[in-house]
């Protein structure tokens, strides 16, 4: 890695391959996504210090440019972050903007329940993830507004695609064959939650790679002698076949804990509705079920029926998908990232939904960033810092750490590891650890990073000085 700065190489490398009709502009994402790095924020007033840097933004915002170019380009870095590993898990999701309209004079829609007042736009959202469970980039975003209620009947609406499921389908279609086009020899293993549940995305998710799919709907399983069983009542007559603990992070309305899961796994051949030609098909596919024996007062007991295309001969194969199927929380940390707890892209005062969207993706790219750093510390804690910061960062990260160090602590000489180097930007963040008593997340050393960045510049241009 070079001396300079790595957020700047980081923005360079997102939209190395966009197509955005002029180099120009291409400059320009790079350099509104390196202060969007530096300086998160959801309205570009709070990222954007210069009169000139703001307008050139808010010119950016308002140009043309599809967003899924730039979706592209940032799906096209990340499947070249993964390199020649021969998978790596897309892990599908869907969530929500909330956005200010209380006029209702934005061209957005109504989420959640209909009834209410809330608006803002719907999101489906593919976030590539290292089988570490390391996240590495966007894959795929698709936003779309919610119209007034459908007077159709939804067998119409299945048939003739209009259902917001047949959007899961499209998206894991278009991630597939991206990875297909830009990493032909890597797999991408779709991880996809209930909400996903659906026939047309279990058939897309087959296609396009492996996955891992955790059922809701309790399908009939077509026996051996062409009878038809609930897929629960089939799985119930399963023995178990071994036990083991997992470690459960602290969430919404959730403690963390360790949860002691009881699995069974069956080869099983799904009935599966055809709604464009109502007609059935079949799947086969293995199912591997993993329920909580008990959990504490309060708390709901983990319950996971997880259909997969991946082999399952045993408990460890089992164990495996498993432990697959729980790197999908990371997407609910990035979702935090992106939405409130780093670049609170909520805050946007944007007043259409094209210029919402476009600054939305990029701010999803820099909430990626930051959760690859956070993970980093932990699944790879022992690498060298290098792999993350440049020499100059760490140089500055040093002397920061230094100055606020406790009188007790010693700065170790030589390049810090990963670990250590995230702890200390943290630590600029104001990460004390009292409050959770866990590794410091996204929001501490975001704050950190905003920190590090002013010495960062001040070692720069000391540089400069020296050179001259």
């Amino acid at each position: 890695m070079d001396d300079g700065c790595e957020v700047e190489r980081w923005a360079k490398e997102q939209v190395a391959s966009a197509k955005l009709g002029d180099v120009r502009r291409v400059r320009r994402a790079a350099s509104m996504l390196q202060r969007a790095a530096e300086q998160p924020a959801g309205r570009l007033t709070e990222v954007f210090e210069t009169p000139a840097e703001l307008q050139a933004a808010f010119d950016f915002i308002e140009t043309d440019i599809t967003p899924m170019a730039l979706t592209t380009a940032f799906a096209e870095a990340s499947l070249r972050a993964v390199g020649d590993a021969p998978f790596f898990y897309a892990i599908v999701d869907g969530t929500s903007l909330s956005l200010t309209d209380a006029s209702k004079t934005k061209d957005f829609g109504s989420i959640g329940m209909r009834s209410l007042p809330t608006r803002g736009l719907k999101v489906l959202d593919v976030l590539a993830v290292a089988a570490d469970g390391t996240p590495v980039g966007l894959l795929d975003l698709e936003f779309w507004v919610r119209g007034p209620k459908s007077k159709k009947p939804r067998s119409v609406r299945r048939r003739e695609g209009e259902t917001e499921t047949a959007r899961w389908a499209d998206v894991v279609t278009r991630a597939g064959e991206r990875v297909q086009r830009e990493a032909s020899s890597c797999v991408p293993w779709f991880l996809i939650d209930r909400e996903g549940d659906n026939a047309g995305v279990l058939r897309a998710a087959a296609k396009q790679g492996r996955f891992t799919i955790r059922a809701i709907q309790d399908r009939p399983v077509v026996l051996a002698d062409g009878r038809r069983r609930p897929l629960l009542k089939h799985m119930r007559k399963r023995r178990t076949v071994g036990s083991y603990y997992i470690d459960v992070p602290a969430g919404p309305n959730r403690r963390a804990r360790r949860a002691l899961l009881d699995v069974r796994f069956a080869d099983i051949v799904l009935d599966l509705p055809e709604y464009a030609t109502d007609s059935r098909t079949t799947l086969s596919v293995r199912v591997v079920w993993a329920h909580e024996r008990s959990a504490p007062h309060g708390a709901e007991r983990l319950d996971w029926m997880l259909l997969t295309n991946a082999d399952v001969n045993g408990l460890d194969d089992a164990m495996a998908i498993i432990a697959g199927y729980c790197h999908r929380w990371r997407v609910e940390d990035f979702h935090r990232a992106w939405k409130s707890g780093h670049c609170n892209v909520e805050d946007t005062q944007l007043h259409t939904k094209d210029r919402v969207i476009r600054w939305a993706t990029m701010l999803a790219a820099v909430a990626a960033r930051v959760e690859r750093l956070k993970h980093l510390a932990r699944t790879q804690p022992d690498a060298p810092a290098t792999i993350a910061l440049s020499v100059i960062e760490i140089e500055a990260l040093r002397a920061a750490k230094t100055k606020i160090k406790k009188r007790t602590e010693t700065i170790p000489e030589g390049v810090p590891t990963i670990a250590q180097a995230v702890r200390w930007i943290a630590d600029l963040g104001g990460y004390t650890g009292k409050s959770s008593g866990g590794p410091p997340g996204s929001t501490t050393i975001g704050r950190g990073l905003k920190r590090l960045l002013i010495w960062v510049d001040a070692f720069e241009y000391a540089e400069k000085l020296r050179q001259k």
